[in-house]
């Protein structure tokens, strides 16, 4: 399930020669046409919209793989069918955020080789709370706005990425992208861009995508780099920060989709409740932290010995399994789908490891786990009607179309 792309990179954004970021070698200036697999975008937006520090019911726990299963067309081209582009305005929004994040960031998995993608709220959160840096402000919208995503690359580079999509058509993408319209508005303004010391600088990226309509238009996935502005730095004696910060914050992400959800938070807030919690001064409110740290930890690690005890022992990898039976058949590229088939699955190493180190707030760079997430380059492997995402040698997420 497959579907052609036009992707435009706009070369002229990057800064000129001799100064960070370059022009990636593995981009193309200007305009080309690519494939995105479906089925792997699906997948992508599911781990994407998994939330990393907070508890409860995820919404990509049930919608993301299949919401949006019969929303393309059976064109050669990504477009949106017709009965999709007539949903009100506040679910069109959402399915335009989610599409403009999945697209996005499946295609750059693959060109940039990106190995850790996560929130960019909780990156600078995480270490402006092991850093003590109280009195910095992040927000989903306005002036305090983290950018979407921070990925670290297989060779090591860091990278920053706004993602925003749109069904209003290419020049109202621009402009989300600051491309057009008002001067400092859009994408191309990160308010709180983050930047890298020297020898670890990657791509700072705003991907804007115009998605197509049935019988009227194509989609565009247009790439610049944005100037930022107000940036957070993170200074080289930082780094380690950094790397706790996304080890922490993809590992729980993995945890939370194979249905782990106490460990998840245990290791994404170590101190608390939420990654920006620190020690108190109080004696009175530092005793309550403890006291209820310590009975979470002993709730993740019974959680743990559940999976471990109930895991299929000749398999590598464990985790959730869910057959979802579709209200309906949809016919996908001529297919009729009645159901879809989704795992879920860590190795079960890494559980074994979770059981044996408490993984408290000393930066987890050197932990098995780590050594896991970064041992090998994610792989995207897709067939007409499943795809397969690996992440390092730790987490494999799966989607089949079944009848």
């Amino acid at each position: 399930m497959k579907r052609e792309l036009e992707i435009l990179i706009d070369q002229n954004t990057w800064p000129k020669k001799n100064k960070l970021p370059h022009f990636p070698k593995s981009f193309h200036n200007g305009s080309i046409i690519d494939n995105i697999n479906i089925p792997s975008m699906l997948l992508m937006i599911g781990y994407l919209t998994t939330p990393t520090s907070s508890t409860g019911v995820s919404l990509s726990e049930f919608w993301a793989w299949i919401r949006y299963l019969s929303a393309v067309t059976n064109d050669k081209d990504m477009r949106l069918t017709d009965s999709f582009y007539a949903l009100d305005a506040h679910q069109k929004t959402i399915l335009s955020d989610d599409f403009g994040m999945g697209v996005p960031m499946l295609w750059l998995m693959s060109s940039l080789s990106l190995n850790q993608i996560v929130d960019g709220n909780y990156f600078i959160q995480k270490i402006a709370a092991s850093v003590n840096a109280k009195s910095v402000k992040t927000g989903k919208r306005g002036p305090n706005k983290t950018p979407d995503f921070v990925a670290k690359d297989h060779y090591g580079d860091w990278h920053v990425i706004e993602c925003k999509g749109t069904q209003s058509g290419p020049e109202y993408s621009d402009k989300q992208l600051g491309i057009k319209g008002k001067k400092g508005t859009g994408g191309i303004v990160q308010k709180k861009s983050i930047i890298f010391p020297t020898g670890h600088t990657g791509q700072r990226l705003a991907c804007g995508l115009s998605i197509g309509i049935e019988n009227r238009s194509s989609s565009l996935l247009k790439i610049v780099d944005p100037e930022p502005d107000e940036p957070f730095e993170v200074d080289e004696q930082n780094m380690i920060y950094a790397e706790d910060a996304i080890t922490r914050g993809v590992l729980s992400k993995y945890l939370r989709l194979s249905g782990l959800e106490i460990t998840a938070e245990r290791i994404a807030a170590p101190l608390g409740r939420t990654p920006d919690i620190t020690r108190y001064k109080s004696r009175t409110a530092e005793r309550h932290r403890v006291e209820w740290v310590r009975e979470r930890e002993q709730r993740s690690y019974f959680e743990l010995r559940q999976f471990l005890d109930t895991r299929k022992i000749e398999k590598y990898f464990n985790g959730r399994e869910r057959v979802i039976e579709l209200p309906r058949p949809v016919v996908v590229d001529d297919k009729i789908i009645s159901k879809v088939i989704i795992r879920q699955e860590i190795n079960n190493e890494a559980i074994e490891d979770l059981l044996i180190r408490q993984y408290n707030d000393e930066p987890i760079v050197e932990s098995f786990a780590y050594r896991l997430a970064t041992a090998r380059r994610n792989r995207i492997m897709s067939t007409e009607f499943a795809s397969q995402l690996n992440f390092g040698e730790i987490f494999q997420s799966e989607i089949i179309l079944s009848r």
